[in-house]
Parts: C-alpha cells; sequence; structure tokens
C-alpha cells in the first residue's frame, strides 16, 4: 500500500488536567443550573490531581454556557499551572451544585 499523507497531524494539544479511570470510589458533585443537571464533577476519593467532567447530552442553551464556564476554568487553571484542587474550588464557588456525594464511579459514563 503506498504512503499517503495525513490529512492532519496534531501539533497542539491545550493544557488539561488528567482524568481518572472512573473505576473505585469517588466525590461526585452534581453542577445544577435551577433544576437542570449540566454535568458531573469528579474525583477520585484521595486524588487531587485527576478530574472527570461529564457534561448530560440535550442541554438548553443556559445550561450549555454552564457546561463551557466548567471547561474553560479548567483549562484556564491548568495552562496557568495551577493545582487542579484550585480548578475544583473555583468551579464550586462559581456554580450551582450538589455534593459531594462519595460513590463508585463505575457507573457514571454512559458507555
Amino acid at each position: 500500500m503506498p504512503h499517503r499523507p495525513l490529512p492532519m497531524s496534531l501539533t497542539y494539544a491545550p493544557p488539561a488536567y488528567p482524568s481518572h479511570d472512573y473505576t473505585g470510589q469517588g466525590e461526585i458533585y452534581t453542577i445544577r443550573l435551577g433544576d437542570e443537571v449540566v454535568g458531573f464533577l469528579s474525583h477520585k476519593v484521595g486524588d487531587y490531581e485527576h478530574v472527570g467532567f461529564l457534561p448530560r447530552r440535550g442541554l438548553s442553551e443556559d445550561a450549555d454556557t454552564v457546561r463551557l464556564i466548567v471547561y474553560d476554568l479548567l483549562r484556564q487553571y491548568a495552562a496557568d499551572g495551577r493545582p487542579m484542587v484550585d480548578a475544583f474550588a473555583r468551579i464550586l464557588d462559581v456554580t450551582q451544585h450538589d455534593g459531594p456525594v462519595t460513590a463508585p464511579l463505575d457507573g457514571l459514563r454512559e458507555d
């Protein structure tokens, strides 16, 4: 098979905190906008270096704005080299949320 050039190569990826593997026990915060659930912010119990944020599908326009705020804060704090716990605290300061609830992370993703 002849060599074909790739359409594009990954030359840049924005800074990000590593994600956890969604197994075991974790602390889960439900991010809300009024009665609408925007998504779930989580980390493993005792692990403050890996973060997970799983937004819900089919969000309203306002809830989607909250989703973007969470993503932007995670990106901004990672780019500044600040610890993940600072980003976590800021997100919880500026959003409505429930939690934390300590529960298994295994069933949180919709694979």
